[in-house]
C-alpha cells in the first residue's frame, strides 16, 4: 500500500470516528489544517464538574508515518483542558500531575509551559497491517479511555490549578498512593 492509499484509509477511519462521536451526541468535526495531520476535534462540554467555564477540546489523529513500510502506526488522543494556567500555581500543578500520572494506567497529563496548555495525552500503538475494523476498534477504545482517564482526575487537578488545594490534596485524593 502506498502513502496515498494509507492516507485515504485513515481519512475513512477518522470520518467514521467523527460520525460515531456525533451519534453519541458529542459535537465533533473532521478537519485538516495546513501542516497538521487530519484530525477529529470534539468539544467535550460534559467533562469535569462544570464549576469552571472551560472549553475542553479533544483532538484525535494518526501520527504521520515515515514511510509506507512502517510496521506500526500511532493513534493519538490529546485532550486540551485549558490554555490559561495561573503562573503562581504552576509548581503545585506540576507536583500534582506527577502524583496523578504515577497512578494512571495509561496516558499522562502534561503542561506545555511555553504555550500555556494543560493537556491529557494517550497514544495507541498498533500494527500498520491490521484490518480496518480492528483499527477502528482500537481508535474507539483509545478515545473512550482518554475520556475516562482524563475525566477521573480533571476536577482534582483543576482544584490545584486554581489554588483551591495544594498538591498534598491530590495525595489525599489518591489515598496516599502517590509517592
Amino acid at each position: 500500500m502506498n502513502m496515498s492509499e494509507i492516507e485515504s484509509k485513515r481519512h475513512e477511519l477518522l470520518d467514521e470516528l467523527n460520525t460515531a462521536l456525533n451519534n453519541a451526541r458529542v459535537a465533533a468535526v473532521l478537519r485538516k489544517e495546513e501542516g497538521a495531520p487530519e484530525m477529529v476535534t470534539a468539544f467535550l462540554d460534559e467533562m469535569g464538574d462544570g464549576s469552571l467555564d472551560l472549553e475542553i477540546v479533544g483532538d484525535f489523529y494518526f501520527r504521520p508515518l515515515l514511510s509506507a513500510d512502517d510496521p506500526v502506526q500511532i493513534f493519538m488522543t490529546v485532550i486540551t483542558i485549558t490554555t490559561e494556567i495561573p503562573k503562581e500555581n504552576l509548581p503545585a500543578l506540576y507536583e500534582a500531575i506527577s502524583y496523578v500520572n504515577f497512578n494512571l494506567p495509561a496516558g499522562s497529563f502534561s503542561i506545555d509551559k511555553d504555550h500555556n496548555f494543560f493537556v491529557y495525552v494517550l497514544s495507541n500503538l498498533m500494527p500498520a497491517d491490521i484490518p480496518d475494523e480492528l483499527v477502528f476498534r482500537e481508535m474507539d477504545m483509545a478515545v473512550g479511555n482518554a475520556f475516562s482517564f482524563a475525566d477521573s482526575y480533571i476536577d482534582i487537578l483543576l482544584d490545584v490549578m486554581t489554588g483551591k488545594i495544594g498538591a498534598e490534596g491530590v495525595v489525599e485524593f489518591l489515598g496516599g498512593h502517590a509517592k
